[in-house]
């Protein structure tokens, strides 16, 4: 038995073995030329439609700021029938939005409810806009935040 799972055992790790050099392999198809630097530059991959959105609003936190010191906004952007608020610093006067900002993993998505927005990750965090516009943020129905719109 013991010497059964020694040999699956080195079998497996063969098996590993043989797919990762697989997936390694160049697969060119066609004439070996040789290659420039230019053919051998890495391409960044396009950001997926799903990764970015459509800017809905743009509101700035000026109790808090970050870590290093930088002034916090709030983006909420939609992108399909989703809609995510996150965080975004800046510096100064020196705050840059896109129109199609990318959805940063830190966002949170919200779902509204009623003449509110509710956390789907954490239902006691609650987002209103007021009739001036600024964005009031709640936890367990105590209000945290109050927050200016910008855009």
């Amino acid at each position: 038995m013991n010497y059964l799972l020694k040999h699956t055992g080195k079998l497996l790790l063969l098996a590993i073995i043989v797919t990762i050099a697989a997936c390694n392999s160049d697969t060119k198809t066609g004439s070996t030329t040789d290659t420039t630097k230019a053919d051998t530059t890495p391409v960044k991959p396009k950001p997926a439609a799903a990764d970015s959105g459509h800017l809905v609003g743009v509101w700035h936190d000026e109790t808090i700021k970050s870590d290093k010191g930088e002034q916090i906004a709030y983006e909420v952007v939609s992108s399909g029938k989703k809609i995510y608020i996150q965080a975004i610093t800046f510096i100064g006067n020196d705050l840059k939005v896109n129109d199609t900002p990318p959805i940063s993993p830190s966002a949170t998505e919200i779902k509204k409810n009623g003449d509110h927005f509710v956390s789907v990750e954490r239902p006691a965090e609650t987002y209103k806009v007021d009739k001036k516009g600024n964005l009031l943020i709640y936890d367990n129905a105590e209000l945290v935040a109050i927050c200016k719109k910008l855009l």
